[in-house]
């Protein structure tokens, strides 16, 4: 079999399952160069070069890049951080290493307003209600505050407050869950105004989904739909946090939406797509090039947003259940001749272990804590590819140290079966294989989770054609 080197840029998000996929080729002995922000304690097992980058610094990472580049074939990330700040366009000019994301033009994470305004040109039909509050624009906050106030008004089901610059999910409000009235979403609108734009755009509702598109330049390839849950709590209460699970169905849809929902938004998502990269080849929409928050409302769907890298569970739910050789794909997004990805008829649940104070308000406890993988380990190495463990925000003390327990997402474990409901059982016994230092959210593709969107969406749409 084949070498092949490949650079992962990390933050100890979704790399894991990256390496994971590579690692299952039939073809090739894929060889990792990892830069990452701490010693991932499957990520350094597997790297042939490893270095840390607490800060990820995009030179540091250019030059590490450089140091290797003969070795190396192309490169990916798990970060927004990277491809907002350029690291494609660094890496590549210095280090001649071919980047599988988006270069900083295309990267529109970067900024809620102009994801609104990128919208309003390629896909006005999917693009909310909004509009953006600038500084720049009032002699001073209360006068920003009088006009959120009559847009208030205005937007009679609510309204949903975000910084312009990503905040994954921090700084995110949505009317009643984090405000009630008009005076908390003054109070809450003025925090994010004190540190730069704010988009505030109408409250939707209807049911969430995720759409995921992988591209060469050229050709447009959409993955099955995934389901995120972003809340940290049971029946989606608590604080938004990065996610803390989802799933992919056996189909390419999802189970609670209608059959003909999927080409509605493969459509529309490809016809933007074609607008957004101009004529021709464009070599700067390559990788996973979209990975769009949608919500399905009464009247269709809405883009939530845009962001530049793929969702981090939301990604391993699809790499799991990927069938083409993950190392090919690359290649394929390479040399422009990326016509399609095939996916399993399998379902796919991942669900996060995580801190117990997690999302909760709740300080953590003094000192380091120690995790032991061993369990899950072992369980997956029983299950032979219908489990696979994924840490996350843990970390190596030193060569041959403890692994230790970071502030975010712990581990996240996959269940791979021919339903969600097995998947989920899989997922969730991985899980509680990690012990009582974690908790994880119970109702991540439950059938009682499922069976209450069909409903939601069913009584919205029924009341239109009513």
């Amino acid at each position: 079999m084949d070498k092949v080197g490949i650079l992962v840029v990390s933050k100890s998000l979704s790399s894991s399952a990256m390496m994971d996929t590579f690692a299952r080729s039939e073809r090739y002995v894929p060889q990792f160069y990892v830069a990452e922000k701490q010693a991932n304690p499957l990520n350094l097992r597997r790297a042939k070069i490893h270095k840390v980058i607490p800060d990820l610094a995009v030179a540091e990472i250019a030059k590490f890049a450089a140091r290797y580049k003969g070795e190396i074939a192309f490169g990916l990330t798990d970060t927004e951080d990277f491809v907002t700040a350029g690291g494609r366009d660094v890496v590549e000019r210095e280090a001649g290493v071919p980047m599988l994301c988006v270069t900083k033009k295309f990267a529109v994470e970067a900024s809620k307003a102009d994801q609104r305004l990128l919208f309003e040109r390629v896909c006005a039909e999917a693009n909310p209600r909004y509009r953006v509050f600038d500084p720049a624009d009032y002699g001073d906050a209360g006068e920003a505050v009088a006009d959120l106030r009559r847009l208030s008004r205005d937007l009679s089901g609510g309204f949903v407050i975000k910084p312009d610059a990503p905040a994954r999910g921090a700084g995110v409000g949505v009317w009643g869950k984090d405000f009630q009235t008009e005076d908390e979403a003054a109070a809450f609108f003025l925090n994010v105004y004190s540190k730069g734009r704010v988009v505030v755009e109408e409250r939707l509702e209807g049911e969430e989904s995720s759409f995921h598109a992988f591209s060469d330049g050229k050709h447009f390839v959409a993955a099955p739909l995934t389901r995120d849950y972003k809340r940290a709590l049971d029946g989606d209460e608590g604080r938004l946090t990065g996610g803390m699970g989802s799933y992919r169905g056996p189909r390419e849809s999802l189970p609670f939406l209608p059959p003909a929902e999927w080409e509605r938004v493969v459509s529309l998502e490809q016809a933007a797509f074609e607008r957004w990269k101009g004529k021709g080849s464009n070599p700067g929409l390559r990788g996973i090039v979209l990975y769009d928050a949608l919500m399905h409302t009464r009247a269709g769907f809405k883009i939530l947003e845009r962001n530049s890298r793929g969702g981090n569970t939301e990604q391993m739910s699809l790499l799991t259940t990927m069938l083409d050789d993950y190392v090919d794909v690359c290649y394929r997004m390479l040399d422009g001749s990326l016509k399609g990805i095939r996916f399993s008829n399998k379902a796919s649940v991942v669900t996060c272990a995580v801190p117990l104070e997690y999302g909760t308000g709740a300080a953590p406890p003094p000192g380091e804590r120690t995790v032991s993988l061993a369990g899950a380990l072992a369980l997956e190495k029983e299950l032979d590819g219908d489990l696979r463990v994924f840490p996350m925000d843990l970390r190596v003390a030193g060569i041959g140290g403890a692994v230790l327990m970071g502030a975010s997402r712990s581990v996240a474990v996959a269940g791979v079966a021919s339903s969600i409901a097995d998947a989920r059982e899989i997922s969730l016994r991985g899980v509680e294989s990690l012990g009582r230092s974690f908790r994880h959210r119970e109702d991540v593709g439950s059938e009682e989770d499922i069976a209450r969107s069909r409903r939601r969406l069913q009584a919205l749409r029924s009341r239109i054609a009513g």
